[in-house]
């Protein structure tokens, strides 16, 4: 019998330091680098960076579809219609899984440094057709 989804990751470990071996029903298991559990990517390292590059794959998606869906029924143009699909179909896709947005990311100067957060933003800078210079919290608050 194979275990697929059982795997060891030594987090922080030094690459001289001596592994343990780790067993389930006398069969060793995999070492690996990375592995994802109910969607957040976690790495040997603790990089939060790659955990919100993993989670981006699925939010742009989400948005791509949503912006597919506003142009093929023609409401592209309406600022509330495509804020209320965003919310709807979007956000949660952005959201699943992604502790990302804490930690590093909270500091006050490093707040829209989360590449989830830079596709959230510009994407809600397009609906309303403003500037992408415009300031980022003025927009979240605008958009609710």
């Amino acid at each position: 019998m194979t275990y697929s989804k059982c795997a060891e990751i030594n987090f922080n470990a030094y690459r001289n330091s001596a592994d343990p071996v780790f067993r389930l029903y006398n069969q060793e298991l995999e070492e690996r680098d990375s592995f994802t559990y109910l969607g957040m990517l976690f790495d040997k390292h603790m990089n939060l960076h790659h955990a919100a590059t993993h989670a981006l794959r699925p939010f742009n998606a989400a948005l791509r579809r949503v912006k597919e869906f506003g142009i093929e029924k023609r409401i592209s143009d309406r600022p509330h219609a495509m804020l209320w699909l965003f919310k709807t179909y979007a956000l949660s896709a952005g959201m699943y899984a992604n502790q990302t947005l804490s930690t590093q990311f909270l500091k006050h100067d490093n707040g829209f440094s989360n590449p989830v957060q830079v596709a959230h933003v510009a994407f809600l800078k397009k609906i309303l057709g403003i500037i992408s210079n415009s300031a980022n919290w003025c927009v979240l608050r605008e958009c609710a």
